[in-house]
């Protein structure tokens, strides 16, 4: 059963040197099953939102949960081994690790959890083939395109087969082909019943998404879906 991701009066203020910065307004919410689209103009507060969804941050006010799972009120330790076995993660610029092979990249996870090699590498190998990089397999970072190896940074997100996926701009620095590529291998959990969670600047791509969220000066503006 997918987990169901909600926040309750979710809030962060920054401070600065003439004060605070409100980077998010609180912000009470439930995350449906599907694609949901984050879309506002830069410094709206939406990577601080996802930050926030994600532990990476600790808010100023509020909670996010996740089921029955309050984040707050975990340890960063605690933090960190829940979003192993319930998050992945698909970052602008891939982030993957640049002395791993793309197989490696993306058993990565798998290696932290303790799974089998034998394993690792069986559904390292599908995904590879799911994303169309089978061939790739043995190549490093850097021997790879930007579409390539954002579609390898997304097979690592996807091969625990997490309940939640949370994307920052997947497609802003990718070709429209690459960039439909990556949307649709997103859209693949959203339709089997994951939430996916994407901040997006493309019209087009928040077109695609089931649900939206609209975003400005650290307010949740508008709700749609």
């Amino acid at each position: 059963m997918t987990l169901v991701l909600r926040t309750d009066a979710l809030s962060r203020v920054y401070p600065s040197g003439e004060g605070q910065v409100l980077a998010l307004s609180p912000f009470t919410h439930t995350f449906s099953q599907g694609l949901t689209a984050v879309v506002g103009p830069s410094g709206s507060g939406k990577s601080t939102l996802l930050n926030l969804l994600a532990g990476f941050d600790t808010p100023s006010g509020g909670r996010v949960l996740v089921g029955e799972t309050d984040l707050t009120h975990l340890s960063e330790a605690q933090r960190a081994d829940f979003r192993l076995s319930h998050y992945g993660f698909v970052f602008q610029n891939h982030n993957l690790v640049s002395m791993l092979t793309a197989q490696e990249n993306i058993e990565f996870p798998l290696t932290l959890a303790g799974v089998p090699p034998r394993e690792r590498r069986d559904r390292a190998l599908a995904l590879l083939s799911q994303v169309g990089l089978e061939r790739r397999a043995a190549h490093l970072p850097h021997q790879l395109s930007g579409g390539e190896a954002q579609r390898v940074a997304l097979a690592r997100a996807l091969v625990r087969d997490p309940d939640i996926v949370l994307a920052d701009e997947p497609t802003g620095n990718l070709d429209s082909h690459s960039g439909e590529r990556v949307l649709e291998l997103l859209l693949a959990p959203a339709r089997a019943g994951r939430t996916v969670i994407l901040i997006t600047h493309d019209r087009e791509v928040a077109a695609r998404a089931d649900h939206t969220l609209h975003v400005k000066d650290g307010v949740v503006t508008a709700a749609e879906g």
